[in-house]
């Protein structure tokens, strides 16, 4: 049996796998969805109504209140949308801006005074942050060229294979990138050391870890004691930096700690957890820094976690290597 091992990292997960909400209630998230489908239909009164309503349920998406904040710029209700818009960029002021510029919805309100206004605030808090503004929107340019076509693929290896031209053409297009990526970031964490979320803004806090989780073995293991670093200083997340521990310790031929690199198996043509160093014990150690169950991961490639099966399957693929 051929196995061929999958390891690339969607970091986007939320929005490649599934919509997810900041409430679990019903009612909010039938309001929310209701709000979003209004506003793509141009029905601003029924747009300011739904959010209303889910907003008194709990307001902490700084997605659903820049929609809400749209819906009030376009009915032309002025104190909704300035309540809106600040309540957004109160929630999250970097975060605010980067759905305004990539989400379509928004798409509309380009090159008018809504965009002027979150251009205005988003300035104002970045300076008042002291985060770089320049370096900044140059880690959002490599944040996007990151994912330019690895948002691709993962269907595309699921319909045509790992192997094919299909996913040796993607390669093609996105290694150069990843090249000029990484030769940029390394020149600035040489120079700057980790530049987190006080320097680029909560956004893009995680941008050079990608980049690096990207990278070759060697430069995952350079870096990877800087990363903690930041991480143990807030200036990056933990989670993010047990997905590269992770990378680092498959790159050197020893077993993954908290279950964030997936393989496939080409005989069967499904997903597996590659080799885990304590399996009975991987949701605990996921919890301490901040992921959530495997299971819950899992589920997104569409296969169940088990421990002992885990335990069997690595074992029947080290027999037959051997």
């Amino acid at each position: 049996m051929k196995i061929i091992q999958l390891i690339f990292l969607l970091f986007i997960t939320s929005i490649v796998f599934s919509q997810s909400f900041t409430s679990s209630n019903p009612d909010y998230i039938k309001f929310v969805k209701l709000g979003e489908e209004a506003l793509k239909s141009e029905k601003y009164d029924s747009c300011i109504g739904y959010y209303k309503d889910a907003f008194q349920i709990k307001q902490t998406s700084y997605l659903s209140t820049m929609r809400a904040a749209a819906c009030g710029f376009s009915k032309g209700d002025q104190a909704y949308y300035d309540m809106q818009m600040n309540k957004a960029f109160e929630l999250n002021w970097a975060g605010a801006k980067q759905v305004f510029d990539n989400y379509e919805e928004f798409d509309y309100l380009r090159s008018t005074p809504f965009e002027e206004k979150v251009v205005a605030m988003f300035e104002g808090a970045a300076e008042a942050e002291g985060i770089d503004i320049q370096l900044m929107e140059e880690f959002a340019e490599i944040n996007r060229t990151d994912q330019l076509y690895r948002r691709e693929m993962r269907s595309v290896s699921e319909e045509f294979g790992w192997d094919s031209p299909q996913m040796d053409s993607l390669w093609a297009l996105q290694n150069p990138i990843d090249s000029a990526n990484l030769s940029r970031i390394c020149e600035i964490m040489d120079e700057h050391g980790y530049p987190g979320k006080s320097l680029v803004g909560p956004s893009y806090q995680g941008t050079a870890f990608l980049v690096i989780q990207h990278s070759d073995i060697d430069h995952q293991q350079k870096y990877l004691p800087l990363i903690k670093e930041a991480a143990d200083k807030g200036e990056v997340r933990w989670s993010s930096v047990a997905l590269l521990i992770d990378r680092v310790n498959l790159g050197i031929g020893k077993p993954q700690i908290y279950g964030s690199q997936i393989g496939t198996d080409k005989e069967t043509n499904t997903y597996y957890v590659l080799e885990l160093e304590n399996p009975h014990k991987v949701d605990s150690l996921r919890t301490t820094v901040g992921l959530g169950p495997l299971q819950e991961y899992t589920s997104r490639w569409n296969f169940d976690w088990n421990p002992e099966t885990h335990v069997e399957k690595i074992a029947a693929m080290k027999t037959k290597e051997d």
